[in-house]
């Protein structure tokens, strides 16, 4: 069975989250909503909220494959701290590998995605780094210009409340490590609230409460609406997959021709897998895409919208001839390591402290702690080559907690492209992502000098630390052969059913009505900030207002 989400809070105060009521399919979707988003993450959370709020008489159905989150898994993706677990539960996140990378030398790498409500923003870093204006303004997006871009930032960097987390809840050695920083020629920013920095070092701003909560689209866009100005009109199904979006042809015009229109959605209980019956959900007005990078093109491709001729060999019937899944575009990751020796262990890689009952007493009662520290603090930009940003932590990220570590990586501004194609005709099976990393000869130039600059900053830290490099080792060759072996994905994917290729300027699917794209696939290149989530925030919240002009001059019907 599925879930719907209920208008009730299961925790008080301004971190709130959602308590998830049963409920028949039946009682979920009695009357037809005008607008049908499918996916709860980052994009359709915002624009379930906005729209709503907007539209005063509409109705909403938000579509998550996620299930209902358990007690452990809402500890998982409230607590910063435990972001590096969060991606490894399947309950919550989506891992499969990508096809073998000619740029890494024939290895795939792991891909990974959020699968429950809140989507990425439930389970990323959480870092905020909003991107300059003049470049969404280049997104071909109608009615998107700089000043816009900057107003819709505003307004989601407001609702989540991203800031710099207080004295209690910083980083151990984060200042240490912006004067090793400085030393090895990043100068320390005081102030990233607007553009982001050309070139420097910075703690970032965070999508977390000042409690040490994190704020994911679903507690800050959702919640505090279910129970207020939307009780009634906006519903959230949990535990349900779409399967293919349904496109009718409809009454011939004045030239005989009959547009094609998408008029609902196919959907499957998730529980069920591919032995489910799928049944069909209508909307009377639009279906919003908003499955994230990965989904969304999949989801086109499932309903016929893509290459005929791989359409064909995945079993599809092809409806619209469009380049879905090409273009898009992976940023890599590629990291420095050390341990220290000079200072006490860094308390947010304390196992003593992570696993004891006073942590998490404190945490859930709100009196901050280790558990309410972010795994990532720190961030910083190079102007090396096509540009590269670079994220550090002194937690284990790939393994259990307790070690003195600290790793520092490169994420670089892709000019490579790839891919995302059918692996066969199920929504349950992942698509075959051939991700292009390092195929732009400009990309391994750039990781190369990023690298190299990490490995100045190990070794730029005051003596009294410490600090000795242990990955690759201060002896060992920091060149093309260690990108190349050791380079994985960074969780930032975009362009797969990118504005301009597959979408015209009002995001609408061309030559579909009633169909848009909204969420990270709609963005034509990597954003510029150390990660999409916050241009993911800003262009949800610019197509709510779009879209409420456009569907605010009637009560029902297709637009």
């Amino acid at each position: 069975m599925d879930t719907l989400v209920a208008p009730h809070l299961c925790l008080a105060a301004a971190t709130a989250v959602l308590l998830l009521l049963s409920a028949t399919a039946d009682a979920a979707v009695a009357t037809p909503p005008d607008f049908i988003i499918v996916g709860g993450g980052t994009a359709g959370c915002t624009l379930a909220s906005r729209l709503c709020t907007g539209l005063m008489h509409s109705n909403i159905l938000i579509l998550e494959r996620g299930a209902f989150r358990n007690a452990t898994d809402e500890f998982l993706v409230r607590s910063p701290r435990q972001t590096p677990v969060a991606w490894s539960t399947l309950s919550l996140t989506t891992v499969w590998a990508s096809a073998p990378a000619p740029g890494l030398g024939g290895r795939p790498v792991t891909l990974r995605t959020g699968a429950t409500l809140g989507g990425s923003s439930s389970i990323n870093a959480a870092q905020w780094a909003e991107p300059v204006g003049d470049e969404a303004a280049d997104w071909g997006v109608a009615g998107l210009d700089a000043p816009a871009a900057r107003r819709a930032y505003a307004r989601a960097s407001q609702t989540v409340g991203a800031a710099v987390p207080p004295p209690d809840l910083r980083y151990s050695y984060g200042d240490e490590w912006l004067a090793a920083a400085r030393r090895a020629g990043l100068p320390t920013v005081d102030d990233v609230t607007g553009a982001p920095p050309q070139r420097g070092a910075w703690l970032n701003r965070l999508a977390v409460s000042p409690s040490g909560r994190r704020v994911d689209a679903c507690a800050a866009y959702v919640a505090p609406v279910l129970w207020a100005g939307c009780a009634g009109r906006l519903r959230v199904r949990t535990g349900v997959t779409v399967s293919a979006v349904r496109l009718e042809r409809g009454a011939a015009g004045a030239d005989g021709r009959r547009p094609l229109r998408a008029t609902g959605v196919d959907v499957i209980s998730s529980a069920e897998g591919p032995a489910g019956r799928p049944h069909t959900l209508r909307a009377r007005r639009a279906v919003l895409l908003a499955a994230g990078p990965f989904g969304t093109p999949q989801l086109l491709l499932l309903s016929g919208i893509g290459r005929p001729a791989a359409l064909r060999s995945a079993g599809v019937v092809p409806r619209v001839d469009l380049p879905v899944g090409e273009g898009a575009t992976t940023r890599s990751f590629t990291g420095v390591g050390g341990e220290y020796s000079g200072v006490p262990l860094a308390r947010v890689n304390n196992e003593t402290l992570l696993t004891s009952a006073v942590s998490r007493r404190d945490w859930e009662y709100r009196r901050g702690g280790v558990l309410a520290q972010a795994a990532f603090m720190g961030l910083g930009r190079l102007t090396t080559g096509v540009g590269a940003y670079i994220s550090t932590t002194f937690s284990s990220i790939g393994g259990p907690p307790g070690t003195p570590v600290f790793s520092s990586s490169c994420h670089v501004n892709p000019e490579s492209r790839g891919r995302l194609v059918l692996a066969d005709r199920s929504v349950f099976t992942p698509p075959t992502v051939h991700t292009g990393l390092f195929e732009a000869a400009a990309d391994m130039v750039t990781a190369v000098a990023c690298v190299r600059h990490l490995r100045r900053v190990v070794r730029a830290f005051a003596p009294s630390f410490g600090m000795a490099e242990t990955a690759p080792g201060a002896d060992a060759a920091l060149g093309v052969d260690w990108v190349r072996a050791t380079s994985d994905f960074a969780g930032h994917y975009v362009g797969g059913a990118a504005v301009g290729r597959v979408l015209d300027a009002t995001l609408c699917v061309k030559g579909v009505a009633g169909l848009y794209v909204i969420d990270a696939s709609a963005i034509p290149t990597m954003p510029r900030s150390a990660g999409p989530m916050s241009s993911v925030y800003m262009l949800a919240e610019h197509a709510a207002t779009e879209m409420i002009r456009r569907y605010s001059d009637g009560e029902g019907g297709w637009k």
